[in-house]
């Protein structure tokens, strides 16, 4: 994949996997910083031309706690609770594309991805989603 698709997409994001594989070490490690690090790259995402028509919808793990105070329309955030999240994301995903919905989750975890794939649902790995929409934040700063 050379570039994100400027398709409607909602796209089903694992935020805890996606938060902690990319911000490690610029926080110290620290869960809630990591997560807000996370959220306000993507608000600036979710802003971008190319992404105009798409939604994200980002699911952590446990139980709900204040992450931002930013609103974002084509921004969610949930909280699997006692679910677990990987079950939270293929439940919403199989269900978008049974109603035709144009879904891609995006995740690390290869089980979660492997059981996508089982139920035709695509699905790229963080650092594919973070290269492309970061290659697309700087031709929009140009």
């Amino acid at each position: 994949m050379k570039r994100i698709s400027s398709k409607a997409t909602v796209y089903l994001i694992d935020g805890s996997n996606f938060s902690r594989s990319f911000w490690d070490g610029s926080r110290a490690g620290k869960p809630d910083a990591l997560e807000a690090e996370f959220l306000n790259w993507l608000d600036s995402v979710s802003r971008l031309e190319v992404l105009r028509a798409s939604s994200f919808r980002v699911v952590f793990d446990g139980e709900f706690r204040p992450v931002r105070g930013l609103a974002n329309p084509s921004m969610t955030v949930c909280f699997s609770g006692s679910e677990s999240a990987d079950d939270f994301l293929l439940e919403r995903s199989y269900f978008l594309v049974k109603e035709g919905v144009r879904c891609v989750i995006v995740s690390n975890d290869r089980e979660i991805r492997e059981k996508a794939a089982g139920d035709k649902v695509p699905s790229i790995p963080c650092d594919v989603f973070y290269r492309l929409c970061d290659s697309e934040l700087r031709k929009e700063s140009r």
